[in-house]
């Protein structure tokens, strides 16, 4: 799977968070609040996007339509095990200890862990 740019990623938090296919337009005025971006430059990252197949372009009349071919977790799931290879030589652990280090947690997100890796290990 290809890493997306952050404004790549931009385009597709916008698509993966609509419930159907988008036209161009509609996807430049959900990223108004954000971005003063150009139909155009819109245009540019939605090509860019279908040729690295994270969406279908379908023309209905005028218009183009975009919906996601990668699911949002698929992408998450799969830049999450590239950072951890990379950054923490493969070792979920590392990755948490530097978070639970650099991050104050809170007392219910310490049992939301804690459940978490209970169950996890409850399948093993």
């Amino acid at each position: 799977m290809k890493k997306l740019s952050e404004s790549e990623l931009d385009v597709m938090l916008v698509i993966w968070n609509a419930e159907e296919a988008l036209d161009t337009g509609e996807i430049v005025r959900r990223l108004a609040p954000q971005y003063d971006w150009k139909l155009q430059a819109v245009q540019v990252f939605l090509s860019r996007l279908v040729k690295k197949g994270f969406l279908r372009c379908e023309k209905l009349g005028r218009l183009n339509y975009y919906a996601p071919l990668v699911a949002e977790s698929a992408y998450r799931a799969h830049e999450t095990a590239s950072f951890v290879e990379k950054l923490y030589r493969n070792s979920p652990k590392s990755l948490i200890t530097a978070l639970v280090q650099s991050q104050p947690l809170s007392g219910e997100e310490l049992q939301e862990i804690r459940e978490l890796l209970d169950r996890e290990e409850e399948k093993e």
